[in-house]
């Protein structure tokens, strides 16, 4: 199968690395990965050690279309990436979004159609230097059944086929929201305290904290309509936080490098929604000012 993978940062060019010794993958990416991947391959670090060719580039320009092209880019880059794609893909190509937010699955299904598979996965991972991913946990993918089963059955297997445990799941909405309250509950305390996941289970303080993010989160959704796939969102923040406790977080990494966050599709769409259902936030909106302020200074050296 022809896989492409658009958005080859850490967490794309790990699944990618991943699927490449058994498929013809092709990365999307920022220059310097591309450039590096080219040059020596794709080295995969930590729980999974390989180092695999794949095929990489700046963009599709020029490319045949994918059978499933993976979107992994940050969610802001969300609409882009579909305009972009649009006329791209064809009718046979099918689409799995594995995104962190919220909002991602209804501009793609806009602009993509109805051959959009929403899926999400906890799987851990840090782009060490260009061309180097370091895997903290290859997690849990879930694919959602709620408009092609027949196509989140095989891509599931595909992915276990890989060494990545996947599942299908037909109600793929609370997954997604479960995802994104771990998300909230995780990331952007790494990002103000520069801290690893980990480090957030050793304080008293901070696990308390999360726990409550959780709890506002979880209201957020209960009024919103969502049913959450477990009792506790707080439990699973704390398993991912332990499962990839020596990782530091995509937002803090974000934060480290003077790039712009997901905080807002996030901690902000909770915002969003919880005014919108009447559920206030505050927790939710003091994250989002102080990695909004963050996010305003430059690059850390070093």
């Amino acid at each position: 199968m022809r896989i492409c993978v658009y958005g080859a940062g850490s967490l794309g060019s790990a699944i990618g690395g991943m699927l490449a010794e058994q498929h013809d993958v092709v990365l999307i990416g920022r220059a310097a990965n591309v450039e590096a991947i080219r040059k020596s391959g794709l080295e995969l670090r930590g729980i999974v050690k390989k180092k695999v060719e794949a095929e990489a580039h700046p963009s599709i320009d020029g490319l045949a279309p994918p059978d499933l092209m993976l979107i992994t880019t940050k969610s802001y880059n969300t609409r882009a990436v579909a305009e972009v794609c649009r006329d791209w893909i064809n009718a046979d190509t099918k689409v799995l979004t594995l995104q962190n937010g919220l909002g991602n699955i209804e501009t793609l299904r806009e602009w993509l159609g109805q051959s959009v598979i929403c899926g999400t996965t906890t799987m851990g991972a840090s782009l060490a230097s260009p061309g180097i991913v370091q895997i903290a946990g290859v997690g849990r993918t879930i694919i959602g059944a709620d408009i092609d089963r027949e196509s989140a059955v095989y891509i599931s297997s595909i992915f276990r086929k890989a060494g990545m445990p996947s599942s299908v799941e037909r109600e793929i909405d609370g997954e997604v929201w479960a995802k994104a309250i771990v998300n909230a509950s995780i990331n952007p305390l790494t990002a103000v305290l520069r801290v690893a996941n980990g480090a957030l289970l050793e304080s008293r303080t901070t696990s308390r904290l999360m726990s409550e993010i959780c709890l506002e989160c979880e209201a957020v959704a209960n009024a919103a309509g969502i049913s959450l796939p477990v009792a506790s969102v707080y439990k699973r923040a704390r398993a991912v936080a332990q499962e990839t406790a020596h990782n530091r977080s995509s937002m803090l990494r974000d934060i480290e490098l003077g790039r712009k966050t997901e905080i807002s599709s996030i901690n902000g769409h909770m915002c969003l929604i919880g005014a919108r259902v009447g559920v206030a936030t505050p927790l939710n909106r003091a994250l989002v000012a102080m990695v909004e302020s963050l996010e305003s200074r430059p690059a850390e050296k070093g």
